[in-house]
């Protein structure tokens, strides 16, 4: 943070934007903010998260109702008749009802202690629900700019084959004029041929990324190849990254 170089390193500035509770926004890529959406939106964990987020709520709101009267009512009706045979034949219709109220008195605290437990349990929630959101968004940024990353190699390396193609053929003709020995022509021949070998790795490398990018999202692998085929620039961090000191961006 300290070594940051202010003409060209991104720097804190009074002026930066303090919210970061959407980071990838100031990327400034299109595809990455949407991926994102995407997967906070498709997440199982995330799913998982906010029931229990939902639970602890309800949780409190049960320990909460520990401070209040409990009160109970019931009510209960009921009709005979004799038989003409045996009896009158008469029709007797009977009603009873009750109620009832009690309140204890929370004198050592328990119920308080209660309260408070519930409480903590939800902002622990409230607090892993955040988590997994920030490490969810922070894992598909990370992929994405793999993907990024992988496609720019591959296209460098694509330009050093033709290049290396190119010297191969001249360094050729000029063994073939004496200019050179057969041994630089198999030298040049040598760096291509390493150069055409590291595509296929780059190329699997690609392939990790993506299908990385497809879990992150609930997706079957292969879903996303389309919208990440074309490659693109990596995303350009902002030049104002946060406010104040360290501890603010960590918030």
């Amino acid at each position: 943070w300290n070594r940051l170089d202010a003409t060209t390193q991104p720097v804190a500035h009074d002026t930066a934007p303090g919210d970061l509770s959407q980071w990838w926004l100031g990327l400034d890529d299109p595809l990455l903010a949407e991926l994102v959406n995407e997967a906070l939106q498709a997440s199982p964990d995330l799913r998982s998260a906010q029931a229990r987020l939902r639970a602890a709520r309800a949780s409190r709101t049960v320990a909460a109702a520990a401070r209040f009267p409990s009160v109970t009512a019931s009510g209960s009706g009921s009709r005979s008749q004799s038989s003409e045979e045996v009896g009158s034949g008469d029709t007797r219709t009977f009603f009873s009802a009750g109620f009832d109220a009690s309140w204890e008195l929370d004198v050592f605290g328990g119920v308080r202690r209660g309260v408070e437990a519930a409480e903590a349990d939800l902002e622990a929630s409230m607090a892993r629900l955040e988590n997994t959101r920030v490490s969810l968004a922070a894992e598909v940024a990370s992929n994405y700019v793999e993907v990024r990353a992988q496609q720019i190699l591959i296209g460098i390396a694509h330009a050093n084959l033709d290049a290396q193609s190119e010297t191969l053929q001249l360094t050729d003709w000029r063994a073939q004029a004496g200019l050179v020995s057969i041994q630089d022509v198999e030298q040049a021949r040598a760096n291509r041929e390493q150069t055409r070998a590291l595509i296929p790795a780059l190329e699997t490398s690609l392939a990790a990324a993506e299908h990385a990018l497809d879990l992150l999202l609930g997706r079957a692998p292969g879903t996303l190849h389309g919208r990440l085929a074309a490659a693109a620039d990596l995303p350009v961090v902002p030049q104002q990254i946060a406010v104040g000191i360290p501890a603010d961006t960590l918030r």
